[in-house]
């Protein structure tokens, strides 16, 4: 476990020139390159959401890096999300294509171990852009959407999968047990909760109403440390 990170406020650019703003949080200097994961917040989201995620994450060892997805938070751009029309929001996948490429190449990372943290509907743009990527070596999935899209790209990621949905959450509960059961039955993981609504907001509820329970975030830490070699 590391005892300190670093913490990078970062202006990345998308493919087609559009501005991301991200924030990279570097675990304690080690002798081996660092594995990294790239958050990508859902719709309704700013980076900021995965921000307790990204925490313990950094403090167990592994880089981070949380990304404003394009019309949103500091990648706003003039053009808020709401606004932009289904070809404009499928362009979040350049958003992810972009940060991937820029973790890849950052000094003390292991470009061999980077994975996604994805959610709800931006989630399946975000692996569609990966999918041939063989850097990327583990995808973990928060309430996702556009099933088919899903389970096609990780198909072709063939990289294992840590499934998170609430039982309620039909829509959800369809698209990401679809992305699951896409992926290679080693390493993946499943659990599915009742009562926690939708997305990273599931922390929060499990945090206030179960604080008993194994938490969402020491769930991804557990998983992405075994998936990634984390000692």
């Amino acid at each position: 476990m590391s005892d300190t990170t670093s913490t990078d406020e970062l202006r990345l650019e998308a493919g087609d020139g559009w501005p991301i703003g991200a924030i990279l949080r570097r675990p304690a200097s080690t002798a081996q390159p660092a594995p990294a994961v790239v958050t990508v917040p859902g719709s309704l989201h700013a980076r900021d959401a995965w921000t307790p995620t990204a925490i313990a994450l950094a403090a167990a060892g592994i880089a981070v890096l949380q990304i404003d997805i394009r019309g949103r938070g500091t990648s706003t751009n003039g053009v808020p999300y709401p606004s932009m029309g289904p070809a404009q929001r499928r362009r979040v996948g350049l958003d992810v294509a972009a940060a991937v490429d820029y973790v890849a190449g950052f000094n003390g990372i292991d470009r061999g171990r980077l994975a996604l943290l994805v959610e709800q509907d931006t989630a399946a743009a975000a692996l569609e852009a990966v999918a041939d990527d063989s850097r990327v070596a583990a995808i973990a999935v928060l309430s996702a959407r556009h099933g088919d899209r899903l389970a096609d790209a990780v198909r072709r990621r063939g990289a294992p999968v840590y499934g998170l949905v609430s039982i309620e959450d039909r829509e959800g509960l369809r698209a990401t047990v679809d992305a699951y059961l896409a992926a290679p039955a080693e390493g993946s993981r499943l659990d599915v909760f009742r009562g926690l609504g939708v997305g990273i907001t599931m922390a929060s509820v499990m945090l206030f109403e179960r604080p008993h329970e194994q938490q969402l975030d020491a769930r991804l830490v557990e998983w992405f440390t075994t998936v990634l070699g984390v000692d």
